[in-house]
């Protein structure tokens, strides 16, 4: 075995580990469409066209993503580097933004919702999966780093208020933080915690059993989720400190650069909001027709960008008789093109829709 392969090949034996597996066929209530693409993702190019089957086969699509990307460089490092030193990054961290800036290099992105107290599991093992196959792509000579991309423009609060685990009576506690702090229609990022997170937090560390960690652990949730923070910021704190050594470089979309960055992007979606809604419905359609369930179950009247009005709620926009858009609550219309130009003015008013 080479080298490379050594790298990015490690068995829990070799760790010391004793695993057990359970394939996620004998877990219930999985889908056919996921369960199809664990047992042979190039199978299913027709839905993703760019999977592959092993990791080893991503360097070869290196050049395709470089000849395509037209954003400036700079100005994305420039946001990265100021909202991650923010947040108390590692050199290592700091590093990987500036090699980003190489025109030669690629991003491993990750992401999920800034859960609290960094939210489930798997979050932890998204972030350290970037991490991980960033390495075994620059072990085979690709540029490469990794990225963790924090869905604070999310405005479902409820699936984020929440931190469960197994207490010090072997069952399973949880402590969560009130609904009331979340506007009604506001990003999950934008949240300010309030005095009640001090409880919270205190809550979590008097439920858990007492370990050689416990004040490590006390004194890291205590540093990211304090009165007055964000909630996006307390969850990328956090993030910072568990993961920020291996050198991921955490993102915010809702961070005014980036959503000027994103602005050319936000007025080709709207003015291509026809075609976009109606690429969606044949795709679900041919999902259907495979045997499969349509991952999302838009009409060819909607539109892929949400709408943010001066509070900072979200509203969904739809394409009216008029062949105009407006929310379903009614209130002014505006053609696609009035759209799209309110884009490139106020991008900080759109953000993306599921679609």
């Amino acid at each position: 075995m080479s080298t490379a392969e050594t790298a990015c090949h490690s068995t829990p034996e070799q760790a010391g580990l004793r695993v057990e597996k359970i394939l996620f066929d004998q877990i219930p209530q999985q889908t056919r469409l996921f369960l199809d693409y664990l047992r042979d993702p190039v199978a299913l190019r027709r839905f993703y066209p760019e999977a592959v089957r092993f990791h080893y086969d991503l360097p070869e699509r290196r050049d395709r993503v470089l000849a395509h990307y037209q954003t400036d460089r700079a100005a994305v490092c420039e946001a990265l580097e100021r909202m991650n030193q923010s947040w108390g990054a590692s050199e290592k961290t700091l590093a990987n933004i500036r090699q980003l800036q190489d025109a030669d290099c690629v991003a491993v992105v990750s992401g999920q919702q800034a859960g609290l107290f960094a939210g489930p599991l798997y979050t932890i093992y998204k972030a350290l999966s970037a991490v991980k196959l960033a390495a075994c792509m620059t072990q085979r000579g690709i540029k490469a780093v990794p990225v963790f991309w924090i869905a604070t423009e999310d405005h479902d609060f409820a699936e984020v208020t929440k931190a469960e685990f197994i207490n010090r009576d072997c069952a399973l506690g949880s402590v969560s933080v009130p609904a009331e702090i979340h506007p009604d229609g506001s990003p999950v990022g934008r949240v300010t915690l309030d005095e009640s997170i001090t409880g919270t937090v205190q809550s979590a560390l008097e439920a858990l059993p007492k370990t050689e960690f416990s004040e490590d652990l006390e004194k890291l949730l205590r540093d990211a989720y304090r009165p007055g923070s964000k909630f996006g910021d307390a969850f990328a704190r956090m993030m910072t400190r568990l993961t920020g050594e291996r050198g991921l470089i955490l993102l915010d979309p809702l961070h005014s650069q980036l959503k000027q960055l994103a602005a050319p992007l936000y007025a080709d979606a709207a003015r291509r909001a026809q075609e976009i809604a109606i690429a969606i419905v044949n795709r679900s359609r041919e999902l259907e027709a495979a045997g499969y369930h349509a991952q999302v179950t838009p009409s060819e009247d909607s539109f892929p960008l949400f709408w943010h009005d001066e509070k900072g709620a979200r509203h969904a926009l739809a394409r009216n008789a008029n062949g105009k858009y407006q929310t379903k609550n009614g209130g002014d219309e505006h053609s696609a093109d009035e759209l799209a130009d309110w884009a490139l003015r106020e991008p900080e008013r759109f953000s993306p829709n599921v679609t």
